[in-house]
């Protein structure tokens, strides 16, 4: 899967990222004082894929599901702000029933779920999902 259009409609649509949106490396090499400065910041990555079965004859299309996690370190919330939920609900809004490029569905959530929360920063995956056809 093709993550750099998705980079490039976060950076577009996300005012709150201020273009700190970068395909991820090597996460574990990342310490929260080295994010603390530049919160927040998101790294996008291909998942999964998986072909489904092909029922022509003769011909091969198979439904492809293609899975992409956006990793966002933002300050941890406070009792007067929900900062982390206003980045998510940006993100969200800029991919969810656009398609990633041409010949792709348009993108769905999957799930999030907390990676860690710890001084000050909170770390969070989301998932989405496109699917195409591969055909041969």
């Amino acid at each position: 899967m093709r993550i750099l259009p998705i980079i490039a409609r976060l950076k577009t649509n996300c005012a709150l990222l201020n273009n700190r949106v970068e395909p991820a490396k090597s996460l574990t090499a990342l310490t929260d004082d080295e994010v603390k400065e530049g919160l927040p910041i998101v790294f996008v990555y291909s998942a999964k894929e998986a072909g489904g079965s092909s029922n022509l004859v003769g011909v091969t299309s198979q439904l492809t599901p293609k899975l992409f996690t956006v990793i966002i370190a933002a300050k941890t919330s406070d009792a007067t702000s929900e900062y982390l939920e206003d980045v998510r609900d940006q993100i969200s809004a800029a991919l969810i029933g656009h398609p990633p490029y041409a010949g792709h569905e348009a993108i769905e959530y999957v799930g999030g779920e907390i990676i860690n929360i710890a001084g000050g920063v909170t770390w969070w995956k989301d998932t989405y999902k496109t699917e195409t056809y591969i055909r041969g």
